[in-house]
């Protein structure tokens, strides 16, 4: 019998992060409550998913499992959006911190890093069909 977690890492993924992000927090800034609070939100986020998905088509989709090819298809799109919102707003974020004369060096590689990302995950999947 196969479970949710061998099905889609979500909660596996979630729980490292809430783990790593809690821990950077605490040794960041040594506040308990902001450290909890970074933990327990991607392990939230993880658990709903998780816990809905076989319940819910949209949660089905962002826990990695869609229904059928319609949710396939529907989340593949949302995540094109969310890609090309991302890229809008750190580009706009770069041009306004150097029209303000900041350091505009972090924003630079971030979106260098979404092209790369994006270009080399487009040549991989070509390569594969």
């Amino acid at each position: 019998m196969t479970t949710a977690i061998r099905r889609s890492p979500v909660l596996v993924v979630g729980v490292i992060i809430g783990l790593v992000m809690g821990a950077a927090e605490q040794i960041g800034s040594g506040i308990a409550w902001r450290a909890a609070l970074s933990t327990v939100i991607p392990i939230g986020y993880a658990a709903l998913v998780t816990v809905l998905a076989p319940r819910n088509e949209a949660a089905s989709a962002l826990a990695g499992r869609p229904v059928d090819e319609r949710w396939e298809h529907i989340n593949l799109e949302a995540a094109t959006w969310a890609f090309g919102a991302t890229a809008i707003v750190v580009l706009a974020m770069f041009v306004g911190v150097d029209a303000q004369g900041g350091d505009w060096h972090p924003y630079a590689f971030m979106a260098a890093v979404m092209a790369v990302a994006y270009v080399g995950s487009l040549l991989l999947v070509r390569l594969r069909h």
